[in-house]
C-alpha cells in the first residue's frame, strides 16, 4: 500500500449529496424498458395469472430471452427439467422469481450497455454478477436442504438479487466516469476492492447510491433491501442467512478470480458470516467450478 496515495485520493473532495442527487433521479439514470415496469405491477397486485405474465414478458424479446436462460441455468439448484417455454418457465421459477430474475437482467443489461468510463470493464461486470449471482442462489439452496432455514426469499430471487448487488458500481462509470476512474486508480494502487476503495475516496458508502439508484427505478422491495443489507449482513434485521450467503459469495468471488477487479486484493470477512453460510471449505473447489461453469453458459448463451 502507498501511504500517500492513499492520502492523496482519499482526501480529494467529492461531492456526494451532488452525487447522491443524480442516483435519486430518474432523469439521471438509464431507462427501464416499460415492459420490465408492467411486469413488477401485474404480479405486485397479486391478480395476474400465467398467460397475462406470458403475455407481458413476450411482448419484449430481451426479457424472454433472459427468463428462458434463467430457467434452464438453474438446474444445478435440483431441477432436473429444462423448458423452452415461457410457459415453462414460470411454472418452474415461480411469479416472484420472474419478476425479479427479469428485472435484474434487464437492469444489468441497460449498465452494460450505458457509454461509461474506458476503465470499466463491462464483460467482467457482467460475469462477476452472474458469478455471484448463481453461487449465493446455490449457498441457500444448500442452506434450505442441511439446516432447513426459514427464508422468506427463494434462492431464484437470491440469484435475481445478486445479479445487481454491484449497481452501484455499474452506474457510476456511466454517471460519473472521472470518479469511477479516481476508484478504480485507488482500489489498484492499494491493493482495495472497489466498494473499499469508493468509501476511502468518498468517506461514503457505495450501497447509499445503489439504494438510491434502485428507489428511483421503483424496483421490487427485494433489491432494496439486498442492497441496504449484503455489505454488513449480521447487522440486518431480517434475511440474515440470505444476505451472508450474498456477501460470502462476493467473497469468494474477490479471492478466486471472479471478481470485478484485475489487481490482487486480500478482503476478509467476518467468522459469523462464514459460520452462518456453513459451506465445509473442502467443497469450495468443488463448488466454484460448478458456478463458473453455469455463469460461462450464461453469459456466452446472451
Amino acid at each position: 500500500m502507498q501511504d500517500g496515495k492513499w492520502l492523496e485520493v482519499s482526501h480529494a473532495k467529492v461531492d456526494f449529496d451532488a452525487l447522491l442527487s443524480k442516483f435519486r433521479s430518474a432523469e439521471s439514470l438509464p431507462d427501464l424498458p416499460a415492459s420490465a415496469l408492467q411486469l413488477c405491477d401485474a404480479i405486485d397486485k397479486g391478480d395476474a395469472t400465467n398467460s397475462d405474465l406470458e403475455r407481458i414478458i413476450l411482448a419484449d424479446p430481451a426479457i424472454t430471452a433472459c427468463v428462458l436462460r434463467t430457467a434452464n441455468s438453474a438446474m444445478y439448484g435440483g431441477r432436473s427439467q429444462q423448458t423452452s417455454t415461457v410457459k415453462g418457465s414460470i411454472l418452474m421459477l415461480g411469479h416472484k422469481a420472474v419478476r425479479s430474475v427479469a428485472v435484474s437482467v434487464w437492469v444489468q443489461s441497460l449498465v452494460h450497455q450505458s457509454k461509461s468510463s474506458p476503465k470499466f470493464d463491462a464483460a467482467r461486470f457482467a460475469e462477476h454478477s452472474m458469478f455471484v449471482g448463481f453461487l449465493s442462489k446455490y449457498l441457500l439452496s444448500a442452506l434450505h436442504k442441511t439446516k432447513g432455514v426459514a427464508t422468506a426469499w427463494s434462492p431464484d430471487e437470491l440469484f435475481a438479487a445478486g445479479v445487481l448487488h454491484d449497481l452501484g458500481l455499474g452506474l457510476l462509470a456511466s454517471i460519473e466516469p472521472t470518479l469511477f476512474d479516481r476508484v478504480v486508480d485507488h482500489a489498484a494502487a492499494n491493493g482495495l476492492p472497489l466498494q473499499t476503495a469508493f468509501e476511502s475516496v468518498t468517506e461514503r458508502r457505495l450501497g447509499i447510491l445503489s439504494v438510491a439508484a434502485a428507489q428511483a427505478w421503483k424496483l421490487p422491495d427485494l433489491f432494496i433491501d439486498v442492497l441496504m443489507g449484503f455489505e454488513e449482513p449480521l447487522s440486518a434485521s431480517a434475511e440474515v442467512d440470505s444476505l451472508c450467503c450474498l456477501h460470502y459469495a462476493n467473497h469468494l468471488a474477490d479471492i478466486t478470480g471472479h471478481s470485478m477487479n484485475t489487481w490482487r486484493v486480500e478482503p476478509v470477512i467476518e467468522q459469523g458470516v462464514v459460520d452462518r453460510v456453513g459451506l465445509a471449505s473442502e467443497d469450495i473447489p468443488d463448488v466454484l467450478e460448478l458456478v463458473a461453469a453455469h455463469t460461462k453458459d450464461f453469459v456466452a448463451a446472451a
